[in-house]
């Protein structure tokens, strides 16, 4: 297909990832993007993709020098008329499907989850036509095949399609080096531990977070990203009843809000921990709770005393508040009398 190659550069959060390939390797995918519907026009010979490349056709027929031609028109119109593009990209797969070969269906496919991804509310669409993409690249290029398969999860996260999603991120991100940046790959890690607590797998998804953490660590231009995942990885420890790790997880969360003077996640995580160590083991008190909620009011009513902004007061009454109900848990009176805040923390996590 010569010179037609994808457009890249027009989606904020997946753009062009491909990892070196071999010195015969053709064009990449070099994209991020999505597409789903009914069977798609075209969308037929993808199942011929492996087949056409094994077969060594010449790819050399008139069907094959139209969809060329019509892939060349769709190259241009890519920017400004994805859906002219995609139009022509899907008759290309019709006329020449049959005739080329397998490394130029691959890259036809990837032109049409460019152009698909391009038009807003076509998530449905973009999986689809990414996971079929992948399934041509897969004997051609694993780096491709695997970039096009988190681009098809990513899709169905969007769309709250979780077990989808779930399905088609586990095994690049358990098995894979997909070769992202670090901010890029936190975010799909993140997104992935996100449709895994959706379906109940919260050690996964903890094992996600953390691993989206470790990435950003360190990092001065992701240090609200990076707090903000440890923070998610604390709660999702604490659902699956690491509460060792979980209580860790809080404390560190609270001191990366306190590097950033963000007070009011900082007391957050504060009081969750204080709930930890309160609950400790059945009918027991365990851990020194009490130093970590005073603190923490001591710590507000400063700032408090300094600028009686209102998000303040409030964190100041909230915890007030609950360290009352610590009190008289503790001591045992009025135990169940009222659930704290933090009683379910995938509450805290869906708001948040």
């Amino acid at each position: 297909m010569g010179t037609v190659c994808p457009v890249t550069g027009l989606f904020d959060d997946e753009t062009p990832r491909t990892a070196p390939e071999s010195a015969d390797a053709g064009p990449t995918t070099g994209l991020g993007c999505d597409h789903v519907g009914g069977p798609l026009p075209g969308e037929a010979v993808a199942s011929g993709c492996a087949e056409a490349s094994a077969s060594g056709c010449p790819c050399s027929g008139s069907g094959a020098r139209a969809a060329r031609r019509l892939a060349e028109l769709a190259a241009l119109r890519l920017i400004d008329a994805p859906a002219a593009a995609e139009e022509q990209l899907r008759r290309a797969l019709v006329v020449g499907g049959g005739e080329l070969g397998g490394r130029e269906l691959a890259v036809l496919h990837t032109q049409l989850v460019t152009a698909v991804a391009a038009q807003p509310g076509r998530d449905r669409d973009v999986a689809r036509a990414a996971a079929t993409a992948a399934e041509c690249w897969q004997p051609i290029s694993e780096a491709d095949s695997v970039h096009l398969t988190v681009v098809a999860g990513r899709a169905w996260h969007r769309l709250g399609r979780h077990a989808e999603a779930v399905a088609a991120l586990d095994r690049p991100l358990l098995n894979a080096d997909i070769g992202y940046p670090p901010p890029e790959l936190a975010q799909v890690r993140a997104e992935f531990a996100e449709s895994l607590i959706r379906l109940g797998r919260y050690r996964q998804a903890a094992w996600q977070f953390t691993e989206a953490a470790r990435l950003l660590a360190g990092s001065s231009a992701d240090r609200h990203r990076h707090a903000d995942l440890v923070w998610s990885a604390a709660v999702t420890r604490e659902c699956c009843g690491q509460e060792a790790e979980a209580l860790s997880g809080y404390l560190l969360a609270a001191d990366l809000w306190g590097d950033q003077d963000k007070i009011v996640p900082r007391a957050q995580c504060l009081r969750a921990a204080a709930w930890l160590q309160l609950r400790g083991e059945p009918n027991q008190v365990s851990g020194r709770w009490w130093v970590t909620i005073e603190a923490l009011l001591a710590e507000l009513d400063h700032r408090v005393t300094a600028d009686p902004a209102a998000h303040l007061v409030e964190e100041l009454d909230r915890t007030r508040g609950q360290y009352t109900q610590m009190c008289e848990q503790a001591s045992g009176v009025g135990e169940q009398e009222e659930a704290p805040l933090y009683a379910d923390p995938l509450v805290w996590w869906e708001s948040h």
